[in-house]
């Protein structure tokens, strides 16, 4: 993996962001013996997989992005747990969960239904991340290179990112649909029906804030507290014991139910409000949070457009069937968990999209005859 770029490079494919889902592509290519090469906007890996790290150890401590899979009904998602030789672990939750109705009136105890099969992933979603590309070559993904533009002609794909070329047979564009669709400069014009579909698709995390507190130990289980919070006035809207799965890093996770131009306009002091409402809902005896970590989603250019800040904040549908198929001369695909038809959004969704396009790349190569 590196930051500085050549000034031109070829391969069969080129794939647009180092997501989970551009990664798991690469993956299956490489495994395939294609060559292939990833342009990442961002200074690192992972896309909206993205971690809290211990400063001095850089151990993983807790998941800023998704947390939660369902393997025992997200049968692509469990396949790629057997491949990457993962494990996982049960979403803790027993006990009573904590019922806020605001500073004004205590918090209550109460028993709220648990979400059936919810498991994460042994190391956080970060391992998912760490496994891919440890199993790929290292020179295999370029860094600090946004794609500017695309032309395509009827026998290859020319990208370019600033002063650099990249070329290839086939582009694989698997960032978010509207980031895609906004940020790219596309010579040949897209088709109509395929730009609303990019425009339309909601990206997923791209409304939310989330945040994580870290504590010394998970005291809310000594008191028969899942550590789960159901809060009518926030700023935590809801929150999900967020521990290791042998409780030696206490966390806890929660999304942040307030607007996002209010969350943004708070600054650092929304962190003093995340910290008064867990001293009232857990006792102003518990102990502070080492730490609070909030992800402002709604802030990351590279995940979210202004139209995402207007639209649903749930879980995307599968959309149409144009962003499954392929474009301009059968060169260009769309990826990315929300072009998925099995769990868009979801981090299956991101595995689901992956073995669609390395499958309908491998098909159209092993048809071509050779030039």
């Amino acid at each position: 993996m590196h930051s500085s770029q050549l000034n031109e490079h070829t391969s069969e494919v080129i794939v647009l962001g180092a997501g989970l889902c551009g990664l798991a592509i690469a993956l299956l290519l490489h495994e395939q013996g294609r060559s292939v090469h990833l342009l990442e906007a961002r200074s690192v890996a992972g896309g909206r997989i993205r971690s809290v790290h211990d400063d001095t150890t850089g151990r993983y401590l807790a998941d800023l992005g998704p947390t939660w899979v369902w393997p025992n009904s997200q049968p692509v998602l469990q396949s790629w747990i057997n491949k990457l030789k993962l494990d996982v672990f049960p979403q803790y939750d027993a006990g009573n969960a904590v019922l806020d109705y605001g500073p004004e009136q205590p918090a209550k105890s109460g028993f709220i239904p648990g979400q059936d099969g919810n498991m994460r992933v042994a190391g956080g979603s970060q391992a998912l991340i760490n496994t891919i590309i440890a199993k790929l070559p290292a020179d295999m993904i370029s860094l600090n290179t946004p794609a500017t533009s695309v032309n395509v002609s009827a026998s290859e794909a020319i990208i370019r990112s600033d002063n650099n070329t990249f070329v290839a047979k086939h582009l694989v564009v698997a960032i978010p649909p509207r980031i895609a669709l906004k940020t790219i400069e596309w010579k040949n014009e897209l088709p109509l029906e395929l730009q609303h579909a990019l425009d339309t698709t909601p990206t997923w995390m791209a409304p939310h804030a989330k945040v994580v507190a870290i504590y010394e130990n998970p005291f809310w289980r000594e008191q028969g507290l899942s550590g789960r919070i159901a809060s009518r006035t926030g700023p935590i809207a809801e929150c999900h014991d967020h521990c290791s799965p042998h409780g030696e890093i206490a966390a806890l996770w929660g999304f942040i139910g307030w607007p996002y131009d209010m969350r943004v306009k708070m600054g650092e002091e929304l962190k003093s409000q995340v910290r008064l409402q867990l001293k009232h809902c857990f006792g102003s005896d518990k102990p502070d949070p080492l730490a609070i970590h909030i992800e402002e989603w709604s802030q990351d250019p590279f995940v979210t457009s202004p139209n995402d800040l207007t639209g649903p904040m749930h879980h995307p549908t599968a959309g149409p069937n144009i962003l499954r198929q392929p474009h301009l001369n059968d060169r260009i695909f769309f990826a990315g968990s929300e072009t998925a038809e099995r769990s868009p959004g979801l981090i299956e969704g991101a595995f689901d999209a992956a073995e669609r396009v390395a499958h309908n790349i491998a098909k159209r190569e092993n048809t071509t005859s050779p030039e």
